[in-house]
């Protein structure tokens, strides 16, 4: 189990606030935070790139030693991938990993980079230079230099960043594979919330330094009192009834004639999956509807706001 307790970072001014998160073995954690939160200051802590000021990381009931204590920085055990993937340019995608392998007896090494060139597929370009190959690639070959000492948690900095829909959808194949395969503990971090609500096991927001109370994906998507942080997972609604501002995502609602809420119709987009419905509330509010078939005229809704699950 990875173990995060109270840690604070201050630069010119506080950047992480008493932060604590626990990962058991094998688990996903997503948190989301929007630029400048302290997501990838947190990583770096996390990691042994940078000492706290304050606060202690323990691994299997293990303390970890402060990162201005180590002669190298970083922890063998834990493994960042940052945004510049931290790739050999010039060598062939092959090369790198034996690299990353360089200190396990040939035997063992030989066998370790045959794994990983086909836990990630990189099998098909193994004798190409890194800075040819594509995105998607680079990614995947940044994360089997990773975890080519099988550390026991996998840090991933924005990893869907620059990435088409396809290459994101292979990702979340690889992701979900080396934590059934290596049983690595992953935390992922995204600005995009959307890209680890699929993924995780549990979430976590970061806002100006402070960490949010651990929430399940559902609970983290259809919780919507913090509105910064719902709108980080995708679309809120947000309509004045009665005085008091009312919250629902995009598919919390029933068509019901004399339906307590009338909306006019302004037009439709589609997404391939499904439709988004554009209308103007009351007060002119605008109103983001899903559906599997288009909306073409005004409707009237009752809002139906999804229970929280334990």
């Amino acid at each position: 189990m990875l173990e995060i307790k109270e840690i604070s970072v201050a630069f010119d001014r506080p950047v992480l606030k008493n932060i604590s998160l626990t990962a058991k073995k094998g688990q996903i954690i997503g948190l989301v935070g929007k630029s400048g939160a302290g997501k990838s200051t947190l990583l770096n802590v996390i990691s042994g790139q940078l000492g706290p000021q304050h606060g202690s990381i323990k691994l299997d009931n293990e303390l970890l030693p402060n990162a201005e204590q180590l002669l190298v920085p970083g922890y063998d055990q834990i493994k960042l991938v940052s945004q510049d993937y931290n790739l050999d340019p010039y060598h062939t995608v092959e090369e790198n990993i034996r690299e990353a392998a360089i200190s396990l007896p040939e035997k063992i090494k030989i066998r370790r980079v045959e794994e990983l060139l086909k836990l990630l597929k990189l099998n098909e370009i193994r004798d190409i230079k890194a800075n040819e190959t594509s995105g998607g690639e680079q990614q995947r070959l940044s994360i089997a230099r990773a975890i080519a000492l099988r550390p026991e948690v996998l840090l991933l900095d924005e990893p869907f960043s620059n990435l088409d829909s396809q290459l994101r959808a292979l990702l979340f194949k690889y992701i979900l594979k080396l934590r059934h395969e290596e049983q690595l503990t992953i935390i992922l971090v995204s600005h995009e919330g959307q890209d680890v609500l699929g993924l995780s096991d549990a979430i976590y927001f970061l806002n100006n330094g402070k960490l949010s109370p651990r929430k399940t994906p559902y609970n983290a998507y259809y919780q919507l009192n913090h509105l910064g942080n719902a709108k980080l997972l995708g679309i809120v609604n947000q309509v004045n009834k009665d005085g008091l501002k009312v919250r629902f995502r995009p598919d919390e609602y029933q068509v019901a004639e004399g339906g307590t809420l009338a909306l006019t119709f302004d037009y439709f987009i589609f997404l391939g999956t499904q439709y988004l419905n554009y209308f103007s509330g009351p007060n002119q509010e605008l109103i983001i509807l899903s559906s599997i078939e288009p909306f073409k005229a005004n409707v009237q809704i009752n809002i139906s706001r999804k229970q929280k699950k334990n």
